[in-house]
């Protein structure tokens, strides 16, 4: 039992009877930008969704050393402030591009872009969405997952509080 633990079902990509679960940490990443107020989302055409940077933390891996691989891997953006921590999560999903039903124990958190500098993404046309800048003031209509949508309200609190 996870009490304390906000758990959340994917709306959108129920988990589906029979297939196995797979059980994973994961990080979720905000990348914001300070300069154009806009936040880095992620568009996964082929299934629907769009979320911020998701992927697995490896091994006995730091979830902040895996979040700036994922934004890395994902974006090639790599010089990044670490903000915030916006708290942890559990999912359950239908992983449409493994194939596979997952339960994901999330950690959130919040990085400031610290400038445009990236790498090139090595294979980008092959990865299965589209990342994109959106205004703050877009982003909780373009999110759908509601760990997502939570993890945004977290990061819009943070911010807000830093407002002067």
């Amino acid at each position: 039992m996870h009490t304390g633990v906000p758990y959340f079902e994917d709306e959108d990509s129920k988990q589906k009877p029979g297939v196995r679960v797979v059980e994973r940490n994961n990080i979720n990443a905000i990348v914001y930008n300070k300069e154009t107020d806009e936040v880095l989302c992620l568009d996964w055409q082929k299934f629907g969704w769009k979320t911020f940077i998701i992927g697995g933390v490896e091994g006995d891996e730091d979830p902040v050393e895996a979040a700036k691989r994922e934004i890395l891997e994902e974006t090639g953006y790599k010089n990044l402030k670490l903000i915030s921590h916006l708290g942890k999560t559990r999912s359950g999903y239908y992983a449409a591009h493994k194939g596979e039903n997952r339960i994901s124990n999330a950690t959130g958190l919040l990085f400031e872009l610290e400038n445009d500098e990236r790498e090139v993404v090595p294979d980008a046309e092959n990865l299965p969405h589209i990342f994109i800048w959106l205004p703050q003031s877009k982003v909780s209509s373009f999110i759908t997952p509601s760990s997502q949508k939570y993890y945004w309200q977290k990061a819009q609190e943070y911010l807000t509080s830093q407002t002067i």
